[in-house]
């Protein structure tokens, strides 16, 4: 790992975890339910988590949002396999950056909304805690045993 992305990486993989050892309660006999008619589904939830970390890890290592993103699963072992596999290796393409990489500045939200590489990488920290939250709250609506945040 390159010295000054040790942290961000590490935290990274902290963030990581705790949100795939909460998606391992998921029911997969739930994936269609939702908390309210405007919400997602639990299904659309779980598989918006590896679909959101690829979106914007790719934006910020390329200046744009892929074309493809991995196709929905209904099975949450494989979802969670799927996610870890892909975490892994957009954390060793994020290793690779140099320090004026991660300043470059890319517009992957289009015109007008730019920002530096390193800035849209803590966006994608922040999106997955804050689906995480969302995911507990589903979780515990459904009488889900969710695992505790920091155990």
């Amino acid at each position: 790992m390159a010295g000054h992305l040790d942290s961000f990486i590490k935290t990274g993989h902290r963030i990581h975890q705790q949100t795939t050892k909460l998606m391992a309660v998921a029911p997969n006999d739930k994936y269609d339910w939702k908390p309210s008619e405007t919400a997602m589904t639990l299904g659309k939830l779980m598989n918006h988590m590896p679909g959101g970390e690829l979106a914007i890890i790719e934006a910020a290592l390329n200046g744009a949002f892929p074309k493809e993103y991995p196709a929905d699963s209904s099975d949450t072992t494989e979802l969670i396999a799927a996610f870890d596999q892909q975490h892994a290796a957009l954390s060793e393409r994020l290793a690779a950056l140099t320090p004026e990489q991660l300043d470059e500045i890319v517009a992957p939200f289009g015109p007008g909304k730019e920002m530096s590489r390193r800035a849209i990488l803590n966006v994608a920290h922040e999106h997955e805690i804050h689906h995480r939250g969302q995911l507990y709250v589903y979780l515990r609506s459904l009488g889900c045993e969710c695992p505790p945040l920091f155990g």
